[in-house]
């Protein structure tokens, strides 16, 4: 997933085992208020489009 989101110019990274448990993979998004509304929309919708193609 984090690879998906970084080839669509977001920059998301991967939690995983050892720091979370195993199957349990997180993504960490860095949110700054120099983020616009936009740029936090277009996130959301492009995270919600990967994760229907899973």
């Amino acid at each position: 997933m984090a690879s998906a989101l970084f080839e669509r110019g977001i920059n998301v990274q991967p939690i995983l085992y050892p720091a979370v448990p195993e199957k349990s993979a997180r993504l960490r998004f860095f949110v700054s208020c120099e983020h616009s509304e936009i740029q936090i929309r277009q996130t959301v919708a492009a995270l919600a489009e990967e994760l229907g193609q899973l």
